[in-house]
């Protein structure tokens, strides 16, 4: 009984201490974890450089962190946020490009978060050029035939990311009146002191070893079998007016799905079109083939592929294409006489692909495994066209075809053909205006620090490159 009487006092004493107590857990309620977080954060705790606004009333450390490299390699993609490696202030502007394209010893203001401020730091650094420069033959033998005056200038390719005056040379002696194979080592020094050594065969001869006619041949059926039961896959051919007349028809029965054509070139800042790309199209989508184009060039400057960008746009007009616009460049055995690096290569490249963004249409790179590995910077919005002639390739970058060979047979050719088989059918452009994901392509930093006129063709060289006009490089 006493027990009874005990528990409803005890009761309404609990009701009164809580009606008393939650007017302070209501206030409390009302406080965000955000706003005591700052109170218990360490002043030295750092921050995520890639946040692009200001901590909701952080409070300003006693003293500002930003730690950095004292160098940078020339001619690299640099953010604000690569380049901070640790802080405990936030970045106002983390996508801010840090200069890297010229030698030397530069100062950038890096605009940060102070409290609810924006202060500014203003960081020494250094840029060097620590990369030595390549040779360009693919790993292939270079070739001369059987009488020609030697020069291993005329038969290797060289590049560097930022000299275009390489110094070059050799160990090995070549007697071009007796075919054969010399064993040759070519030394190449750039003017920063960075040095590379490659060793290679001369192979002097009659015949390229290096051509289509010492390939063997592979049928298109054989091809499309080994990827019997596979999804996700299609397959085609490119051509140009190297395959003269084609039967699109009899390629649909073959077993096609689609065709890239060559639209045209552009040599030495000389534009023209394909002698049947006008007709090859007509014909590819009356057959029921889906369609691309791409575009040859050895053009050595910014303002020079953007004309022909503007130029391609103009020839397609209203025309739908099914896939990107590819670029084509594959000169390299020639590279050191267009007077460009490595690096402006790939601006060369990024400009062609921003001018058709610009104006609907997607792009894609062609270029074979080699030089996707050591020339290309590809990004992660590019599209890539993989060329490699195996059996079976051990690329690992992203691609969304692979050119098999140059070899081809099928039906509705004569002679050889590239055949491709092409992967992710999301790459198909239900529209044109697809736009790349890298920021790169956009970016004003990349035109305004780079001179578009400066790099043209040696005038020497200019009638030497329009008659090269080889099956080799541009069928």
């Amino acid at each position: 009984m006493k027990l009874k009487k005990i528990l409803p006092l005890l009761s309404c004493f609990c009701l009164l201490l809580t009606a008393c107590t939650a007017p302070e857990q209501s206030e409390s309620a009302e406080t965000s974890p955000a706003d005591i977080a700052p109170q218990m954060m360490p002043e030295t705790e750092a921050l995520d450089p890639a946040q692009t606004s200001a901590p909701s009333e952080a409070p300003a450390p006693a003293s500002v962190y930003m730690s950095h490299p004292e160098t940078l390699e020339v001619n690299t993609n640099v953010s604000a946020s690569d380049f901070i490696t640790y802080s405990n202030v936030t970045l106002k502007d983390p996508a801010m490009k840090i200069n890297t394209g010229t030698l030397g010893s530069f100062e950038v203001v890096i605009p940060y978060y102070y409290g609810s401020e924006v202060r500014e730091e203003t960081i020494s650094y250094q840029v060097r050029d620590t990369t030595p420069p390549i040779i360009l033959n693919n790993g292939e033998d270079a070739f001369i035939k059987t009488g020609e005056a030697f020069d291993l200038r005329d038969l290797i390719g060289y590049g560097d990311n930022y000299d275009t005056n390489i110094s070059l040379t050799y160990d090995g002696e070549v007697d071009t009146a007796v075919p054969g194979k010399y064993f040759m080592s070519a030394h190449l020094i750039d003017s920063s002191g960075n040095q590379s050594t490659c060793r290679f065969n001369v192979v002097v001869g009659d015949t390229n070893p290096n051509s289509s006619s010492s390939r063997e041949p592979v049928k298109f059926s054989s091809f499309k079998q080994k990827f019997a039961g596979q999804e996700g896959v299609s397959f085609g051919v490119d051509v140009s007016s190297w395959q003269g007349e084609v039967d699109f028809k009899a390629l649909k029965k073959a077993g096609c799905d689609f065709v890239f054509l060559r639209i045209g070139k552009g040599i030495s800042g000389s534009i023209s079109e394909d002698d049947y790309f006008a007709d090859n199209l007509k014909a590819a989508k009356a057959a029921g083939l889906k369609v691309g184009v791409y575009f040859y060039t050895t053009d050595n400057s910014v303002f020079q592929i953007r004309a022909d960008a503007d130029w391609i746009a103009d020839t397609l007009g209203n025309e739908k294409l099914d896939f990107p616009v590819a670029y084509d460049w594959e000169d390299f055995t020639n590279f050191q006489k267009y007077d460009i690096n490595l690096y402006e290569l790939n601006l060369i490249y990024q400009s062609f692909a921003a001018e058709l963004n610009q104006k609907g249409f997607d792009t894609m790179l062609y270029s074979s495994k080699f030089y996707l590995e050591n020339v290309w910077e590809v990004g992660k919005g590019d599209k890539v066209w993989l060329a490699h002639y195996t059996d079976k390739t051990d690329y690992t970058g992203n691609y969304m075809m692979w050119q098999r060979c140059d070899t081809g047979l099928i039906d509705g050719i004569d002679g050889n053909a590239d055949i491709n088989v092409m992967f992710q059918q999301n790459y198909l452009s239900e529209s044109s205006s697809e736009q790349p994901e890298d920021d790169d392509y956009n970016d004003p930093y990349i035109y305004d620090n780079f001179d578009y006129n400066d790099f043209t063709t040696p005038a020497a060289e200019t009638q030497e490159i329009q008659n090269q006009d080889n099956e080799d490089n541009e069928d």
